[in-house]
């Protein structure tokens, strides 16, 4: 018999007269867990690399976990998107796990590409649809525009059952917040971009003198007017001197109030948002709809009545 006090720790694993047999069954489990963890990290580095485009950020073994080395160091100072790729995917990784069938399961991911660059969008897709087409049922959230196009193209094609919704915030009367989950705007859905949808909100917009009521409108104004001056006024210029040259078409104050409604409101400044300017919130976004009208008409139109569709 093989005996060593030094195992005696109360672990039946560790028993002092383990034998023969025993200690060949650690081993052999011990040979597993070694094997295991080599598998699982190179199959993490694998993705890793696939995923960046690069392999300069590596897991190695050690001792029952990993360590994640930049080149030959430790790695520090990770980026946010860095550190989104590796747990997204150790996640995808972890789907494979042999104690779970995503066939009979239920897969959430949970806003998986924020802090990626626009090229690791496409690769995050990549990974997720061939990790999660044959589970039987699959939650996806996110806040990226492009990557919900991504994702709304496969699902079209697959016909697989689907629903697209969206989590709507609303105020009370006494200022609490309460979200709730509708349909998915159909501006949303069937156009290539935001553009129609982030018109429909201030085209709709009415505010009822609280903040929370405006507090989203100067950024999404500011989103409106960046993507009509980019093609109305195809320039390197600032907005502030694109505006200035639609003063042929527009009152020229008025599109001073925009362009400071849309630029200082939309930044954070230092000083918040001015609860003072609750009450230019209305005017502002009207002037700023004047203003694609006077000088595109046909366009306002067009935009007009995807509204109703």
């Amino acid at each position: 018999l093989f005996r060593s006090d030094t195992l005696n720790d109360g672990d039946p694993r560790h028993s002092t007269d383990i034998g023969i047999v025993g200690l060949s069954k650690r081993i052999k489990e011990n040979r597993a867990r070694i094997s295991s963890s080599h598998k699982g990290c190179q199959e993490i580095n694998s993705a890793l690399t696939t995923f960046l485009g690069r392999d300069e950020l590596q897991f190695e073994v050690e001792e029952e976990g990993y360590v994640l080395m930049r080149g030959r160091k430790l790695a520090d100072n990770l980026s946010e998107g860095e550190r989104t790729a590796i747990g997204f995917v150790h996640f995808i990784t972890n789907l494979k796990d042999q104690d779970f069938n995503p066939a009979n399961g239920i897969v959430v991911v949970d806003d998986p590409v924020s802090s990626l660059d626009s090229n690791s969008i496409f690769q995050a897709f990549a990974f997720l649809k061939n990790s999660v087409k044959d589970a039987q049922q699959v939650f996806l959230m996110t806040h990226n525009f492009d990557f919900l196009q991504l994702l709304m193209n496969w699902i079209r094609n697959s016909r697989q059952k689907h629903g697209y919704y969206m989590i709507k915030n609303a105020y009370s009367a006494s200022g609490e917040r309460a979200a709730s989950i509708d349909a998915l705007d159909k501006l949303l859905e069937k156009h290539e971009s935001e553009y129609h949808y982030l018109f429909k909100r201030l085209y709709t917009f009415e505010d009822d003198g609280t903040l929370e009521s405006v507090y989203d409108v100067p950024n999404i104004a500011r989103k409106v007017l960046d993507t009509f001056l980019m093609f109305r006024v195809p320039s390197s210029e600032t907005n502030y001197l694109k505006l200035e040259s639609l003063k042929p078409y527009c009152d020229p104050n008025k599109l001073t109030a925009i362009y400071k409604f849309t630029n200082d409101q939309s930044h954070i400044t230092g000083k918040g948002f001015d609860p003072s300017l609750v009450g230019e919130t209305q005017k502002n976004v009207k002037y700023l709809l004047e203003m694609i009208q006077a000088v595109f008409p046909e366009h306002y139109k067009i935009l007009v009545e995807s509204i109703g569709q």
